[in-house]
């Protein structure tokens, strides 16, 4: 049964009380850049942050650990069982399958900017998942896509300028960007390597070369700059083809496979427990039924999970084919056990103090937007608004 929140403007509770209507809030988003890596740069966006604002000792994503769910769990303040994006492909056993889909609809909660409109808050996105479409039939002021990995930091921070720009009637007041961070370099060489050390590095400049703009514009009286990150990374030294393993156990089924989870779409339901007993002899595995699985996973959807959910820890991985060149980084692990998957947040400028902060969730930030801006969210959210001040 889906479980749109179409009706979130009748769900809206008490009025938020912080920076004040006038406010503007930039969002940026670091694809993989784990808890510790800023330490890896100084001289930076990262150290002006730190020194002049809010820092925490790590943000802790939503599992899976991966660049869909964790966007959109940061943008909606709900798990990915309440608005079904359990990985960056899935499969639905009503709409079919789901591969980087930039169709918003496929949300089943509405994301923060999406209330920000309904509210009269005009909001702009580059590249932020989920945002490239109209949601349920509310479209945003202002949105670049399609997505294209090849524009730079550059042209982002350029256009952030332009919006910030704009005559005060015109320009949004929420702003959330995606940016490549450390995650593609992590995949390739590991998160250990030199070259995510240089990637962060460019990154921690770039965010500079924004900070000193808005600094030069006088922005931060009335800005509020945020910078967090989808999920962290670990190495990794095994892959685990779970089509061979299927097919080795003479298992009928549907299979969805991400690094970390896999889920089996049983073709006879009957042999769910004999199932879940002959992975559960596999080295590195967990099978789960949906009677078994661990609540705390927040992973328990009524057409998206599978009848056999299938775990593994790092330095394993999963995959549905043979590799020759796989991957030397991975995520999407269970950030309870694994603190590698920990990404980072900082904040400056308008409603924030210097301040350093205790660990908190993913699905605490869309609150903390929403207080931020007066942004009334829907009663039933997972997250909590986090004082910056």
């Amino acid at each position: 049964m889906k479980r749109l929140l179409l009706i979130s403007s009748l769900l809206f509770c008490a009025l938020a009380n912080s920076a004040g209507s006038s406010n503007t809030v930039i969002v940026i988003s670091m694809d993989g850049m784990r808890y510790d890596f800023p330490s890896r740069s100084d001289r930076g966006g990262f150290s002006i942050m730190e020194q002049e604002g809010a820092k925490a000792v790590s943000l802790i994503p939503v599992y899976q650990s991966s660049t869909y769910p964790a966007h959109v769990s940061m943008a909606t303040g709900v798990y990915p069982d309440k608005h079904g994006i359990l990985h960056n492909g899935f499969w639905d056993k009503q709409k079919g399958k789901f591969s980087y889909s930039p169709d918003a609809d496929w949300i089943e909660s509405p994301p923060i900017w999406v209330l920000a409109e309904q509210q009269g808050i005009k909001s702009a996105t580059f590249f932020w998942v989920g945002s490239e479409t109209n949601w349920n039939g509310t479209s945003l002021s202002f949105s670049k896509e399609p997505f294209d990995g090849k524009i730079s930091e550059s042209q982002k921070i350029e256009q952030i300028l332009k919006w910030i720009d704009l005559p005060e009637n015109e320009k949004p007041q929420l702003i959330m960007t995606w940016w490549h961070g450390a995650d593609s370099m992590s995949h390739k060489y590991g998160p250990n390597h030199q070259n995510v050390t240089d990637q962060i590095k460019d990154q921690d400049q770039l965010l500079l070369k924004l900070i000193n703009s808005l600094k030069q514009r006088d922005a931060f009286v009335s800005t509020t700059l945020i910078v967090v990150s989808d999920h962290g990374m670990s190495e990794v030294s095994n892959v685990i083809n779970l089509t061979e393993l299927v097919d080795k156990l003479k298992i009928k089924g549907k299979l969805s496979v991400g690094p970390a989870v896999g889920h089996l779409f049983l073709e006879d339901l009957s042999e769910k427990e004999k199932v879940a007993e002959l992975i559960n002899d596999e080295l590195f595995l967990n099978a789960y039924t949906k009677k078994n699985l661990p609540l705390d996973f927040h992973m328990l959807h009524d057409q998206r999970t599978g009848d056999i959910v299938i775990t593994t820890k790092a330095p394993n991985m999963l995959s549905n084919r043979a590799s020759n060149n796989p991957p030397k980084g991975m995520h999407g692990y269970n950030p309870d056990i694994n603190f590698e998957m920990e990404g980072v947040f900082f904040a400056m400028g308008n409603g924030v103090s210097k301040n350093r902060m205790d660990k908190f969730q993913q699905i605490d930030l869309a609150p903390t937007i929403a207080n931020l801006l007066n942004i009334n969210m829907p009663k039933n959210i997972d997250g909590k608004s986090i004082s910056l001040d």
